[in-house]
């Protein structure tokens, strides 16, 4: 990966970092805000969205990387959901598409 390459992390990553920074150090304002914005918003953890992004990778080849992200930390549970994830893309998924990852995500909640 080069340094131009965007890098994702989801957000179960980012609130397990920050957990562990905060353990060790006084965190910064803006940590401490977006630490506190993970807290309130994730739902899974770093294991278990890990295996939702690798289910949703290996079932969707029109997933990009940052739609797969997207997905793991929004969990959405509606077809509204799934829409909106995509609003910014190119690709809209099928009804049946968006039912599927509809119920790949359930399997984690």
């Amino acid at each position: 990966m080069s340094e131009d390459e965007p890098r994702y992390v989801s957000l179960a990553k980012v609130k397990k970092l920050l957990n562990e920074e905060a353990e060790k150090r006084e965190v910064s304002y803006e940590q401490s805000l977006a630490l506190s914005h993970a807290e309130k918003f994730v739902e899974l953890s770093v294991e278990e969205t890990e295996e939702l992004m690798e289910e949703l990778r290996e079932n969707f080849d029109f997933m990009s990387e940052d739609l797969i992200y997207k997905t793991a930390d929004i969990l959405p549970e509606e077809e509204g959901g799934v829409r909106a994830i995509f609003q910014q893309d190119r690709y809209t998924p099928s009804n049946e598409d968006a039912e599927e990852i509809i119920n790949i995500v359930k399997k984690y909640k």
